[in-house]
């Protein structure tokens, strides 16, 4: 078993030393967009013609550290390169990618994502791109029959703007990616690192599951397509995830994580603050097994600025994605509130993914080109409460033609509009103390015993279709009943977030001093992608919760052993 783990290892070392750079022997862009051309010009001449052809590539190259309770589970090198081929039939105002009506699949997929070659033989990339542009072509001719056809049966569309917008296109290269040995990275310290983390959890015996994370990833991103756009951008990123779960006698489950994001592993934090999170970590796992179970309820509640990065994601983002505005089944939450006010006059919502920090923290949302080749612009969606703009793709929208590059995706689907780095900033911050006093006045006011601080979440989801209501769900991780009357306050579990977009932020009514910052991961239509959200502590005059749902099995009878021991008679 050790042979076979160090010959997988080896085969890794071997791939990623054939991924190096230099900007004289990087010759993808040139591979990919001489044969881009060379296909089009045919393409293009077809009955049914190819008007636009792109291909994206990513060059992965990195490392990952996982450990258990204080052991190594595994410590390896990874690297991986893809491509995604994007071929577009009919023209600029209707092509193959507009939605089919009444299907489930609504907007067409027009790419391809697929493995890549992992070096740069000319001919061997050349005859892959040129095998997948011919069925991808010929897949692109079969979806635009189809749109022609449901455009025809079907009622017109309220939207009337073109399917794809024409945009400037840039050359852009930047310098070689550097090597894992050139950014300070020593597997073998932060192997050791990431055992001591989760060590720490050993000790304790409510702890059923614990990890520590590391990945290490450094990408090239290409895009090429056919006109004119050559980009070439570089992109690390450094993370560490500590989670550990228990589970309650009542069969709840209880995780909870702490994240840390960099790119440069200097920005880091330092192995003594790690500790210490992990340590706090541990103890409020145990704290959350004793904790009551909280009921249902509707009143004011305070949200900490860390849960409100991800509450403004979750249930205002995704409703100021251009592309999804477009689509008949889409609620189009805002579409329509254009200088309308939608939040309260002192808050302002701004997006812009070429900032990399925000007062000194690292932000994961942060690129200088999209994923169609349209540079990152900063968009203030919502100035002084109203509401002025959206993010954009290529996928125009009435009133909003061009893109202000937020098309993104994975490298294995279509891009969609999605948000970068979201930026929530009030003209009139309170104080955390006047915040709290707010609280317990509005508690007071509505004849309440207690209120809500929710501290921390773990993400959420909501739906923006007309299929289902339209709502949101928040799962709190750390949630504290606030009392009128001056109790300590008391840390409840089994809390889940709920509402309606339009209502709850009708009852935002006041933003805090300080700031906090989501960095994480968002999943939707184009896969899995790196934003943050900064936002400053709420207070929300009416919040409504319900009850988490929890597994009705037990929890484990046996004692997790907490040490090693040398015979049974010393066995904890």
């Amino acid at each position: 078993m050790i042979k076979k783990r160090l010959l997988l290892t080896m085969l890794l070392f071997a791939v990623f030393a054939t991924m190096a750079f230099s900007r004289d022997n990087d010759k993808l862009v040139d591979i990919l967009k001489n044969e881009i051309n060379r296909n089009f010009a045919v393409l293009k001449e077809q009955p049914v013609p190819a008007y636009y052809i792109a291909c994206r590539a990513q060059d992965v190259r990195g490392y990952e550290i996982l450990t258990s309770f204080g052991s190594t589970i595994y410590s390896i090198p990874f690297g991986r390169r893809m491509y995604n081929l994007d071929v577009r039939v009919g023209d600029y105002v209707m092509d193959n990618t507009k939605e089919l009506k009444d299907s489930p699949n609504g907007r067409s997929q027009s790419s391809r994502g697929l493995s890549m070659v992992q070096d740069d033989n000319e001919q061997a990339l050349r005859s892959e791109l040129w095998r997948i542009t011919d069925e991808t072509y010929k897949n692109a001719v079969k979806q635009f029959e189809n749109v022609k056809a449901n455009v025809a049966v079907k009622v017109a569309s309220e939207d009337k703007s073109n399917d794809f917008s024409q945009e400037l296109r840039e050359t852009y290269i930047e310098p070689p990616l550097k090597q894992l040995k050139d950014i300070g990275f020593n597997p073998e310290e932060w192997s050791g690192k990431m055992k001591k983390y989760s060590g720490v959890f050993s000790s304790n015996k409510n702890i059923y599951d614990s990890r520590a994370q590391m990945s290490v990833e450094l990408t090239r991103r290409y895009f090429v397509d056919t006109e004119g756009a050559e980009i070439a951008e570089n992109k690390y990123v450094f993370r560490i995830n500590i989670t550990a779960s228990t589970t309650a006698d009542d069969g709840m489950s209880l995780p909870l994580y702490k994240s840390y994001f960099a790119s440069d592993i200097k920005d880091l934090p330092s192995d003594e603050q790690i500790m210490a999170d992990v340590a706090e970590l541990s103890h409020m796992i145990s704290a959350l097994r004793k904790a009551p179970v909280a009921e249902t309820y509707t009143g004011p509640a305070l949200m900490t600025a860390e849960a409100a990065g991800v509450f403004f994601h979750e249930i205002f983002g995704h409703r100021v994605e251009g592309a999804r505005l477009k689509q008949e089944n889409d609620a189009q939450t805002f579409k329509k509130k254009i200088g309308e006010q939608v939040l309260p006059t002192d808050i302002s919502v701004i997006f812009d993914p070429a900032l990399k920090k925000y007062k000194g923290i690292p932000l994961n949302g942060s690129y200088i080109f999209d994923d169609e080749g349209v540079r990152g612009q900063k968009v203030e969606v919502v100035k002084n409460g109203i509401l002025k703009s959206f993010l954009m793709s290529r996928t125009p929208i009435d009133g909003f033609p061009k893109s202000n590059g937020h098309g993104r995706a994975v490298i294995q689907l279509s891009n969609v509009t999605r948000q970068s780095n979201m930026i929530i900033e009030s003209k009139a911050p309170k104080t955390i103390k006047q915040m709290r006093a707010m609280l317990v006045d509005q508690i007071k006011a509505e004849n309440k015993d207690y209120g809500y601080l929710f501290d921390k979440v773990s993400g959420g989801f909501t739906t923006t279709g007309r299929y289902m209501p339209n709502a949101f769900n928040v799962a709190p991780l750390i949630v504290y009943r606030i009392y009128a009357d001056g109790r300590p306050d008391e840390l409840v579990r089994g809390v889940d977030l709920i509402g309606t977009p339009l209502s709850i932020f009708s009852q935002v009514s006041a933003c805090g001093d300080d700031h906090g910052t989501f960095n994480g991961m968002c999943g939707a239509e184009s896969g899995s992608i790196p934003v943050a959200c900064v936002s400053p502590t709420l207070f929300i005059k009416t919040i409504e919760t319900q009850r988490k749902s929890k597994s009705q099995n037990q929890p484990p009878i046996l004692d997790r052993p907490t040490r090693i021991v040398k015979n049974t008679s010393e066995t904890k």
